[in-house]
């Protein structure tokens, strides 16, 4: 009972936002979201109850992409990492909230070094970030890669 009750709770979240996005596409001149592109959670999952599921490239009405937030520090190099003279890049496949909130994170490419991937997880876990906006409205998505690449700096010496 509890877990229909829960997806039709979430059904009635998804049509109010189709709703809302199809009334903003009317109310101004920039393209509506892609109803196709709106996804739910499943219940009890740390993703958002809806969000828009992230493509590259053909997403109507995007009017910001998800970044980090410039307070935000960029990560330590680790100094195992250093002694190693490990670099690479780490790619991460995330989800962002409406408030900028980092959640469902997942590893997606290795830089090749276990100890640089932990870095950035736990950076990227840290950070603060903005969210995408939609027809600049916040819009959680989800499936966004967050790349991050380690290089050690050469000394001039």
């Amino acid at each position: 009972m509890f877990a229909a009750d829960t997806m039709r709770a979430g059904r009635r979240w998804a049509v109010m936002a189709l709703a809302a996005f199809a009334l903003a596409g009317c109310a101004s001149n920039a393209p509506a979201v892609d109803p196709s592109l709106i996804q739910t959670s499943a219940p009890n999952s740390d993703r958002p109850p809806f969000f828009v599921q992230w493509k590259s490239t053909g997403m109507p009405g995007l009017t910001g992409r998800p970044t980090v937030d410039k307070s935000s520090r960029p990560p330590t190099y680790p100094n195992e990492a250093i002694r190693q003279r490990a670099a690479g890049t780490t790619v991460l496949e995330v989800c962002i909230t409406t408030e900028g909130k980092l959640v469902d994170i997942h590893l997606i490419q290795t830089s090749g070094f276990k100890v640089l991937d932990d870095a950035t997880i736990d950076w990227a876990k840290d950070a603060k970030y903005k969210p995408a906006m939609f027809n600049d409205e916040p819009f959680a998505v989800c499936g966004f890669h967050l790349e991050y690449e380690w290089k050690l700096e050469e000394s001039g010496n």
